[in-house]
């Protein structure tokens, strides 16, 4: 499936709840269609709403094991610790924008898994980042709202002269 990329409007656009009782689509399909797009894409994470689908799920490839891709149903953030880390995020809507971004270093996080079934587990590191990352854009927040705009202008022009990015490292 083609990546949604930014400015189309359905990134700006806060999902709705995965309703389990009468779902939009097949949990198992829908789930099996964001891990199969973001791996086919080098991704590490990829929201619906990139695929155009108006729901409240996101697929997660964890760092070092994608193997362990799932699908996360109606995630949310339960506790937040207050440190912070600055780390390096891409986003597969803006191909090739690379930018630091300060993010709390761990959560614990709440969410559904394709049987509708609660999960919680803590986050932290890049897992926390992409979790946090994918979860923005369920509330219709993209990654350029958590920068600068000095900082943002740096990373358009770097995209702009072919920055070259191991994905891996996002």
């Amino acid at each position: 499936m083609k990546i949604v990329t930014y400015p189309n409007v359905i990134l700006r656009n806060v999902m709705p709840q995965f309703d389990f009782s009468s779902p939009c689509a097949d949990p198992n399909e829908l789930e099996k269609l964001l891990v199969d797009t973001m791996l086919a894409n080098d991704g590490i994470g990829l929201a619906a709403n990139q695929l155009g689908i108006s729901t409240r799920v996101f697929a997660m490839g964890y760092r070092g094991n994608t193997a362990a891709a799932q699908a996360f149903f109606n995630p949310m953030v339960v506790n937040v610790v207050n440190r912070v880390e600055e780390l390096e995020e891409g986003c597969l809507s803006f191909p090739n924008v690379y930018v630091k971004i300060k993010r709390p270093a761990k959560i614990l996080a709440r969410w559904q898994n394709c049987q509708g079934e609660w999960n919680e587990s803590e986050f932290e590191g890049y897992n926390c980042k992409c979790f946090l990352h994918e979860l923005d854009h369920l509330e219709g927040i993209v990654f350029q709202d958590r920068v600068s705009i000095l900082k943002w202008t740096l990373a358009i022009k770097k995209a702009k002269k072919g920055y070259k990015h191991n994905a891996r490292t996002r």
